[in-house]
């Protein structure tokens, strides 16, 4: 049976996920726009780098999903770390 704890989990999961959908879709559109540029071009470096920060977000955001996804199933296995 759902806890109320369960309940904001499964707010904080779902928050979580269009935050990293919403990344994600922005990393997508800095690769289009790349795609169009010329080699040589500045913005090649400016937007190769707003993709590398998106991307780590969503990398960090995703750690914070599986968490709460494995409290809400009942998985209490410890933290996973990064290599």
């Amino acid at each position: 049976m759902p806890t109320p704890d369960d309940d904001e989990r499964m707010d904080d999961l779902a928050a979580t996920s269009d935050s990293v959908r919403e990344d994600a879709r922005q990393v997508v559109e800095i690769e289009e726009e790349k795609r169009d540029l010329a080699a040589g071009d500045p913005r090649l470096t400016t937007l190769s780098r707003e993709a590398e920060r998106l991307a780590g977000q969503v990398e960090q955001k995703s750690r914070i999903e599986r968490d709460l996804a494995d409290a809400v199933n009942g998985d209490r296995e410890p933290p996973r770390t990064s290599n």
